[in-house]
């Protein structure tokens, strides 16, 4: 990323829209009635509630990204085993579905589904958005038509990925910084979707991710 798409990613950073995360077992901290119901986390449970996907096992290795205290974990079941303190998100802020070309970055439950060692960002982990819930819901709202809803599902079956050319725009992931000036990654919000690390922090998640390992986005 060049340093005038940096300059330019710096104006725009801070418009946030923030959405609730879709997919993932996080916990609502809006009450449903009169009241708590039992059962029920407090506030600041559910505030520091570390997101977990449906159906995980004691040794799953699986990556939580929470935007807003903008940390990365590497998780294996329940437990930290390595912590990124510091990430950039897209320049558009955050939601569940977002559109091709608006800089926001996907909330949710994912899975790497591609690996790009050669990226100009040093190392890239592609997830794969648009999934088949993200597609289902897309077209539920009317975001996409039912001629891209089958064209998604229709890629994701013969190519094993998520395509990037329909109106919910592709190709987010988790990548470094390549070239890119550490002091604005530190300072801005300056991605197209993606989540970015340091060039040091994105080698050091290397032995951990895998083609399938699930992750998990909060915003």
């Amino acid at each position: 990323m060049n340093r005038a798409f940096f300059q330019a990613a710096a104006l725009t950073a801070g418009f946030f829209a923030f959405g609730p995360a879709t997919q993932a077992n996080i916990p609502d901290s809006s009450p449903d009635g009169d009241g708590l119901q039992a059962g029920q986390p407090l506030l600041w449970q559910a505030l520091d509630a570390t997101a977990m996907p449906e159906g995980l096992t004691a040794d799953e290795v699986w990556l939580s990204i929470d935007l807003r205290s903008r940390q990365v974990q590497v998780m294996r079941g329940e437990r930290v085993i390595q912590r990124i303190e510091h990430l950039a998100f897209g320049a558009g802020g955050a939601a569940p579905l977002r559109a091709k070309g608006s800089s926001m970055t996907p909330l949710g439950e994912f899975r790497v589904d591609r690996i790009n060692r050669a990226s100009r960002f040093g190392l890239f982990f592609g997830f794969d958005y648009p999934n088949a819930q993200v597609a289902e819901e897309a077209l539920r709202r009317g975001r996409i038509t039912p001629e891209e809803y089958w064209y998604i599902e229709n890629y994701r079956a013969r190519h094993g990925r998520a395509p990037h050319t329909t109106s919910l725009g592709g190709l987010i992931g988790i990548h470094g910084l390549g070239r890119g000036d550490p002091e604005v990654h530190r300072s801005f919000d300056w991605t197209e979707g993606c989540v970015a690390v340091s060039n040091e922090e994105i080698r050091a998640l290397d032995p951990w991710l895998r083609i399938g390992t699930r992750v998990v986005i909060r915003g």
